[in-house]
């Protein structure tokens, strides 16, 4: 009796004695709680810090988000969504860590990536082996968290671009453009006009519904991969031109190219080189036959 009544007690102060550690080197926190108080709905900036490279800054403006820095061009909406996803994820287990705590363990002294959503930081270190959740420090609190944020963040500036060729709050009143051709400049232009709500074309050979669908996917076309170009090499570039009116009246002038394995749209204002490939033609030019 008398030695189970040592064992408990020893029991006791062994259980004691950790608790006291635990609460000496971190505050422990409850789990399950919001990594962050600061709501999708007031993020307005977005700064992507790597070691050794360049910021990335995205700017919300109205409704849209807005590259700033390295370059400037409109903000795919789908990957800012992703990076705000760190403002509603929740904590699977939390703590302080004290003032003598080193965070280098954790892959955060100092950090490789942070990353700033207004004046809210977030440092994400390296992923923890069991659970493997990812050790985010943010508001000298340590979180070990589901991410699948990293990653984005180690992408280059122009995987941030919007894929969308066009505005998707201008719609299409007049599109001219090549007939389907591979680099001959001689070609017929088509054009296409929207006409007392129908649309219009000068080859009769395409019907109504044809020319909807070209307008169609002109107006949502979204392409494999965006990248910016210079004004150097957009003046050195040749290729077919596209002329795209808007409702708003407003115009712009696209350069079209062709290689073995894509199709180019340039866009010379916005410095942006958009791809897409090859067998999408198709969807956007009526084919050879029917213009001859």
């Amino acid at each position: 009796m008398k030695k189970s009544y040592f064992t408990n007690l020893a029991l006791l102060l062994i259980i004691f004695s950790l608790y006291w550690f635990i609460n000496q080197e971190s505050e422990v926190i409850t789990a399950g709680k919001l990594i962050s108080s600061l709501t999708v709905e007031k993020a307005n900036t977005i700064r992507i810090q790597r070691h050794n490279r360049e910021d990335i800054i995205i700017n919300k403006e109205g409704e849209h988000w807005l590259i700033k820095q390295p370059l400037q061009a409109p903000a795919n909406d789908v990957r800012i969504n992703l990076i705000l996803n760190v403002l509603t994820t929740r904590s699977h287990s939390q703590f302080e860590p004290s003032p003598n705590q080193s965070l280098q363990q954790f892959d955060l002294e100092p950090a490789k990536v942070r990353l700033y959503i207004n004046d809210h930081s977030f440092d994400f270190g390296n992923v923890e082996p069991l659970s493997k959740h990812r050790y985010i420090h943010h508001n000298a609190t340590l979180h070990l968290a589901d991410d699948t944020i990293a990653p984005l963040l180690n992408a280059n500036a122009a995987s941030f671009i919007n894929n969308r060729l066009l505005n998707n709050e201008n719609n299409i009143s007049k599109l001219t453009l090549p007939s389907v051709v591979y680099q001959d400049s001689h070609s017929k232009a088509i054009t296409i006009s929207l006409k007392e709500g129908h649309w219009t074309s000068s080859n009769t050979k395409l019907s109504t519904d044809a020319l909807t669908t070209f307008i169609e996917n002109w107006q949502n076309a979204y392409a494999m991969q965006v990248q910016p170009i210079s004004t150097n090499k957009i003046q050195r570039s040749i290729g077919q031109t596209i002329s795209i009116e808007f409702d708003d009246q407003s115009t712009i002038n696209l350069l079209l190219q062709f290689d073995n394995h894509s199709m180019s749209v340039i866009n010379p204002n916005a410095q942006l080189q958009y791809q897409f490939p090859l067998p999408s033609t198709q969807q956007f030019f009526p084919m050879q036959e029917t213009v001859e």
